[in-house]
């Protein structure tokens, strides 16, 4: 009992250290930032100014929070305040140093949203919402009386992305996604009423980040897919012209982290076959500097960098064995960094995670992460973790619970399956027009790597994964039932037809692009590719975890599947947890206890 009790008191541990997810930074106020952290114990967000030394808590959400957007000038903090974690409310406004959040969509129905975009005084305030079976673009400006109004500038059943607001709030840009040719357009979107709506030339893909600050310069910075990659550009307004930021030493998908406009600098980083590199780059001597650590991984979506007044840059970091943590990036040369202790935890381990490559049904090389608890040489039971997206990447990065796992006597492997961002748009879009099936392959074949060269006992592999990965656990073990000891689904998806009917618009306007349809148009290829259609097939015990309030994977469709594991007698574990999507991400106390429900279910099955 007191060896048990330690093993629990370890894992717990893993999630309870200090340990920062997100960081997102004021446009124009760079050392104001939000900060998603457990260190209160669930993640919530926190508000930090770097040249000030000022910090305070800004949530406490019961099952955690994860979103929120900081305002261009950095004097306000927006989050989608709801009560369930089911993602559907309305955007408050909180000041930066605190007070009284106020509602600024006070007349709209409840809406599922991420984040806001503001002009330089944050007068304006714009947002992608699904709303009535739509993806609607908002913008939000007071009235005479003091009163917010939401205006309704764009509706659309096709894709659109978050919104960018010009520095002066008199034009949204928005990027649309045809879902019949894949192509994208940006949209210029007028504040005011009865100005013209003006649409761009096509790309392959396009994402706005940023207008230019600077006045009378209509510029904005954005990422544009050339051939296989994502690259920054400049896109003018005025001439309708893009300008490519290009390099020889970019290989992968390049993303922009910041753009500081007095310094002509942008932060950069390039994400290639699931490894990164941190660049900053001299918009006019196009002079391209590695900077920070050469291993582990950073966020990399726009404004995950911060600016301290010396010029150095705070980014967070983490590989393999090092929980997440701010670091500084020293200026002017960055060749040296230093955590910040106040946003550092205390887990150090020394794990050996092997970067490994293997070939997939159809030739196609796959990567993965591989690692063995200490002193393991001999075949052992391991668990295979299909990450979530299905456009996600597992980089070398710290995981608590691959380490749960590793500490219990497993080994751990993540594949990145075709899907996965970063190793060109080929890969990525391969699932495409058959949603389920590629991803299967490419878990099926890390799997049998690990058998054929001695890693793991063939008896006792545990299929693993949430969200995205968690359907493909569930399409795995009933398209090859012999290869798994268990299976164990968290927020997955069961039934591809019923999840469309339930889900936000955001999202089903993806499910339309990756079925090329919908399930009246291409109603064979949703079952073709649901998991409930191959149930009959399923040979090993399954663990289903799933909250009540999901709205991503409604509770609706994987209802539908334990009434036909039932029927069918399968046997089956369920555990509904009363929390969102994001609930296992964000709320401490049940992330430990899922992990231990999970890693105790996969034992008990080695001991049948």
């Amino acid at each position: 009992m007191r060896k048990k009790l330690l093993a629990q008191h370890n894992i717990r541990s893993l999630f309870t250290t200090r340990s920062v997810q997100y960081l997102f930074a004021a446009l124009d106020a760079p050392h104001r930032v939000i900060i998603v952290s457990n260190r209160s114990g669930n993640y919530q967000l926190h508000a930090a100014d770097f040249h000030t030394g000022f910090h305070r808590q800004i949530t406490n959400a019961k099952h955690g929070a994860l979103f929120g957007s900081i305002s261009s000038d950095g004097q306000n903090v927006y989050i989608l305040s709801d009560t369930s974690g089911a993602e559907y409310g309305h955007f408050v406004r909180i000041p930066f140093k605190g007070g009284k959040s106020v509602s600024v969509t006070p007349d709209l129905k409840l809406y599922f949203s991420y984040s806001v975009s503001t002009n330089d005084n944050a007068e304006t305030v714009c947002f992608t919402a699904a709303l009535d079976n739509k993806n609607k673009i908002f913008a939000v400006r007071k009235n005479k009386s003091g009163e917010y109004h939401a205006r309704e500038l764009y509706s659309a059943s096709t894709s659109l992305s978050e919104p960018i607001c010009a520095p002066d709030g008199s034009v949204v840009c928005v990027a649309e996604t045809n879902m019949d040719t894949g192509k994208s357009q940006l949209v210029f979107l007028p504040t005011a009423k009865g100005a013209r709506t003006v649409h761009s030339r096509q790309f392959n893909a396009v994402m706005p980040l940023t207008f230019s600050r600077a006045q009378n310069k209509k510029v904005i910075l954005t990422l544009v897919r050339y051939n296989n990659w994502y690259r920054p550009a400049m896109y003018d307004v005025t001439l309708g012209r893009t300008t490519e930021i290009h390099h020889s030493l970019f290989r992968g998908d390049v993303w922009a982290l910041s753009w500081d406009e007095a310094r002509h600098q942008l932060v950069l980083c390039d994400v290639y076959c699931a490894e990164q590199k941190l660049y900053v780059y001299d918009i006019h001597t196009k002079r391209l500097k590695r900077i920070g650590p050469k291993t582990g991984s950073f966020n990399f979506h726009f404004g995950s960098a911060a600016l301290r007044q010396d010029g150095s840059l705070l980014v967070r970091w983490s590989d393999f064995n090092t929980s997440p943590r701010l670091i500084a990036v020293h200026a002017p040369r960055y060749d040296t960094w230093s955590e910040i202790l106040e946003w550092a935890g205390d887990v150090s381990s020394c794990y050996v995670a092997k970067n490994i490559r293997t070939k997939s049904s159809d030739g196609e090389q796959i990567q993965m992460w591989v690692a063995r608890p200490h002193g393991t040489k001999a075949p052992m039971p391991f668990v295979i973790d299909v990450h979530g997206g299905p456009h996600g990447v597992t980089l070398d990065e710290f995981s608590p619970e691959a380490h749960a796992w590793l500490k219990n006597g497993f080994g751990y492997c993540a594949p990145n399956y075709r899907g996965s961002i970063g190793f060109s748009r080929k890969f990525e879009r391969k699932i495409y027009g058959n949603p389920g099936h590629w991803e299967v392959e490419d878990v099926v074949a890390a799997r049998n790597w690990l058998v054929r060269n001695g890693y793991a006992d063939p008896k006792y592999i545990t299929i693993y994964g949430w969200s995205w990965g968690g359907y493909v656990t569930l399409l795995a073990l009933g398209t090859y039932p012999e290869l798994w000891s268990s299976g164990i689904a968290g927020a997955g998806i069961a039934d591809c037809v019923a999840q469309y009917e339930d889900e936000p618009a955001y999202f089903r306007v993806q499910d339309e692009e990756r079925f090329r349809g919908t399930p009246e148009t291409a109603r064979a290829r949703y079952v073709r590719s649901s998991p409930i259609t191959y149930v009959k097939r399923i040979q090993s015990p399954l663990l289903i975890l799933h909250g009540e309030h999901d709205v991503r994977c409604p509770p609706r469709q994987m209802r539908r599947f334990i009434d036909a594991l039932k029927k069918h007698g399968k046997r089956f574990d369920i555990e509904w947890f009363k929390s969102g999507h994001t609930g296992e991400f964000t709320d401490t106390n049940l992330r430990v206890r899922l992990i231990d429900r999970a890693i105790r279910f996969a034992l008990s099955e080695q001991k049948r």
